[in-house]
């Protein structure tokens, strides 16, 4: 989880007081106190300009105690897209070999790199960083979905074709499944396999970091019309519209 102590404690080590870095962040000492004394939780937007002011990696503002690695999750939400190393670096313009660096964790990802990664895999970049917040929000969402249908335990474990251990362990965020499983589990309930990855908190983010047009775009009658058709959609189909976007990704970036 985000660790408020550490921002507090690079900030001293570059020298600087609590009112010194809320001018360079431009926001009140009282709301960066509130921060490091982890009362507030900044958005992605402040949380990247701390990084930038501190002259550290995102991935340094969290506690070390995170479940599985950086390099684990990149590699498994790559193969449950069904994409090869060197698809996922055509995707996201980062090298093949950085990746495969990556994915051993001889290295670690810079912000950078990270919102790459994120937009090339349909991610949000806290799925990176906080594994304790995705594995409370896919257990608590599962069981909602699960009692939702009026299904018991052991009749989704019999359809995902899985043990109703699991499906416990899961719910009770005891373990988080692979991506392949999971993706598995959400086919058997009829949900897309975003659902339960993407954290609520993450909306407000990420309408921080739209610009005021597509802000405006979203409120268009036809937009939401598209919206709306996704909502209808099997996984197939989902999966077919965002391969569809990659592939439009892709030729965009090769016609510039």
């Amino acid at each position: 989880m985000f660790a408020g102590k550490k921002i507090r404690d690079f900030r001293k080590k570059r020298g600087l007081t609590l009112v010194e870095l809320s001018e360079k962040l431009a926001v009140s000492p009282s709301y960066l106190s509130s921060i490091e004394r982890n009362i507030k939780k900044p958005s992605l937007p402040i949380l990247k300009k701390i990084s930038e002011c501190l002259n550290i990696s995102m991935s340094n503002l969290y506690e070390d105690t995170m479940e599985g690695s950086t390099g684990e999750k990149i590699r498994n939400i790559r193969e449950g897209r069904g994409l090869t190393i060197e698809e996922l670096s055509e995707i996201s313009n980062i090298p093949t070999e950085t990746i495969l660096k990556l994915e051993k964790d001889v290295l670690q990802p810079d912000l950078e790199q990270m919102e790459s990664l994120s937009e090339a895999l349909n991610v949000t970049i806290n799925f990176f960083l906080e594994r304790n917040n995705s594995l409370r929000s896919i257990g608590k969402r599962l069981r909602q979905v699960r009692e939702k249908q009026g299904l018991t335990i052991t009749a989704l474990a019999d359809k995902a074709r899985v043990s109703p251990g699991l499906i416990s362990q899961i719910e009770n965020t005891q373990t988080i499944p692979l991506l392949d499983t999971l993706e598995n589990i959400a086919n058997s309930l009829g949900s897309p396999l975003n659902y339960f990855l993407v954290e609520n908190e993450d909306v407000e983010n990420l309408l921080q970091s739209m610009g005021t047009e597509m802000i405006q775009l979203l409120g268009d009658s036809q937009v939401q019309t598209v919206l709306r058709a996704i909502l209808d959609m099997d996984q197939s189909e989902v999966n077919f519209i965002l391969n569809f976007i990659q592939f439009f990704r892709k030729q965009r970036k090769e016609l510039k």
